[in-house]
């Protein structure tokens, strides 16, 4: 919306009822008459589709009669139609309807310009009687969810397959998050300063007067969930799209002045499985802190634990020959070069200096990996250093030295310590979907389904074999006769159109977040059905 028209509303919609799919083909054409307008493609040259990730990704293909893009066969696949329930006829009277409910689409009209479809057949939403009569409609629910699930990415059930068959091209990333875009930067962070206890500079300062510290660090952790793109201005809309034009225009050139061909996808997601789960079997070490005074159980443990600072540390930590304990500090000079090692470890040679000139959007790349290694190498460091320092001072002793009970008295505070302070960053980070799983291995008819738009799960809906409306719902675009919000799984909008992400003020209408945040195994039926969580 931002790219075209300039703001999040877009064009005046016919009243018409319905207008889903209206607003979807006036995305695609007018993303494409832009790259059009722009000179920045056409049939069989430069940019001729647009991917965006839905549940999944999509692909919005310009123009169907490219040379770039050839159909290999034409076929109507849809299956007969079921008999209508109130139908009172035996098996072998029964005279299947040849085709589906859905059509196939009329033959297209070759044009200059992409054109709106004749008609097109709504999605299979809000349980229509046609809908109960296609034979493999639940299958294709289901499949259409296990496609979507199988090109995601990593989370705590382990690495993804991703959507591989889609190849970022890093000098060329945009990003509203760029820093230069205030219009929307400034409300969003005063907004977090009152609704997640941060300081002007972004600082957390503790879990309030309301909730608890596990809650307020959650919801820190969460916070991109609630980003969006309300307060972005049309001029900086404008620069977005003046940027992007530059972008593509240089990408199609026969030398590219801002690229440099660094795999910018592959070394974020190296940080990202680097760090990610490591950080969190951490936590759950660090929480498993013995309540004990026994000193062997305490070695036990702070083994366990120095073996795993050490595999955060050792590509950057130099063992110092001096036992001063002052060298474990974070104000030492061991923990600034070490620090500056594990910080800039993937981007140290990035600079004029070394022959690397980068151009603005891959600068920026650069900036935002330097930071986020900056919060990652602060925490690490400064815990395994102390871990180090507590070794070397309590544990590292001849065992005529050890005694049955442990003198370290302050231990416990410097556990508690190393726990906040992997508890914050973990917030900091907010890669809240890495760590978001199920919590058992899923069975062999089963998903582990991590709910995605347009597939939402709002609660339990009564039998049937296909999906009944809850009562009040009918034809697209009416609204409901209840107040309440529908029951059962609900893909795609509401009918009285007013369906949000989550947002900021209540809204009967938003989804439920409880299964994002606890995914469940699924078997196919649970796509249409529910089961009430």
């Amino acid at each position: 919306m931002l790219q075209i028209w300039g703001n999040l509303s877009g064009p005046a919609r016919p009243d018409t009822g319905w207008g889903g799919l209206w607003q979807e083909y006036a995305r695609a054409i007018g993303l494409c008459d832009w790259i059009q307008d722009k000179e920045l493609g056409g049939s069989g040259w430069g940019f001729e589709g647009i991917v965006r990730m839905n549940a999944g990704f999509e692909m919005i293909w310009c123009n169907f009669s490219s040379p770039s893009i050839r159909l290999v066969s034409h076929l109507n696949v849809t299956a007969p139609l079921l008999p209508a329930e109130d139908e009172e006829i035996s098996a072998r009277d029964v005279e299947y309807e040849p085709t589906s409910y859905f059509p196939l689409p009329p033959s297209p009209t070759r044009s200059d310009k992409a054109t709106d479809p004749t008609n097109p057949p709504q999605p299979p939403v809000m349980g229509r009687e046609q809908w109960a009569r296609e034979p493999f409609f639940p299958t294709q629910a289901w499949n259409w969810g296990a496609s979507a699930l199988a090109h995601y990415g990593s989370s705590a059930n382990g690495p993804g397959l991703g959507e591989t068959r889609v190849k970022i091209t890093g000098c060329g990333f945009l990003s509203y998050y760029t820093p230069k875009f205030l219009s929307q930067a400034l409300p969003r962070a005063a907004e977090e300063q009152k609704t997640l206890n941060l300081t002007k500079d972004g600082l957390w300062t503790g879990p309030g007067k309301s909730g608890t510290r596990a809650e307020s660090l959650e919801a820190l952790k969460r916070r991109r969930r609630l980003h969006t793109l309300e307060y972005v201005t049309t001029t900086d809309a404008a620069i977005m799209r003046a940027n992007s034009e530059r972008v593509l225009k240089d990408l199609l050139s026969p030398s590219p002045v801002n690229c440099t061909g660094i795999d910018w996808t592959t070394l974020t997601n190296e940080i990202v499985q680097t760090y990610a789960a490591p950080l969190l079997a951490f936590l759950k070490f660090l929480q498993q802190y013995p309540d004990s005074h026994n000193h062997t159980a305490l070695e036990l443990w702070m083994t366990d634990i120095r073996d795993q600072t050490h595999t955060f540390l050792v590509p950057f930590l130099q063992y110092p020959e001096s036992t001063d304990s002052k060298i474990w500090t974070r104000e030492s000079t061991l923990f600034k070069d070490t620090y500056s090692l594990c910080r800039f470890q993937y981007t140290r040679l990035l600079n004029p200096e070394e022959g690397v000139s980068l151009g603005p959007e891959e600068d920026l790349l650069k900036w935002a990996i330097e930071e986020t290694l900056g919060g990652i190498c602060s925490m690490l460091v400064d815990v395994g250093l102390s871990v180090e320092g507590i070794w070397e001072s309590e544990f590292n002793l001849l065992p005529s030295n050890k005694t049955t009970t442990t003198k370290l008295a302050g231990l416990r505070k410097e556990v508690t310590r190393w726990t906040e302070g992997v508890e914050e960053l973990m917030s900091w980070l907010g890669w809240a979907g890495e760590w978001i799983g199920c919590d058992v291995l899923c069975a062999w008819d089963e998903k582990c389904y991590i709910p995605m738009w347009p597939i939402i799960p709002m609660g339990r809906r009564g039998p049937g074999r296909g999906r009944r409306p809850p009562p009040g719902y009918g034809r697209p675009g009416r609204p409901p006769s209840h107040s309440g919000p529908p029951n059962g799984t609900f893909p795609g909008f509401p009918p009285n159109g007013t369906w949000r992400g989550p947002g900021r003020g209540f809204n009967p209408w938003a989804p439920s977040e409880t299964g994002l945040w606890k995914p469940k195994c699924v078997k196919k039926n649970y796509i249409l059905e529910g089961d009430g969580d």
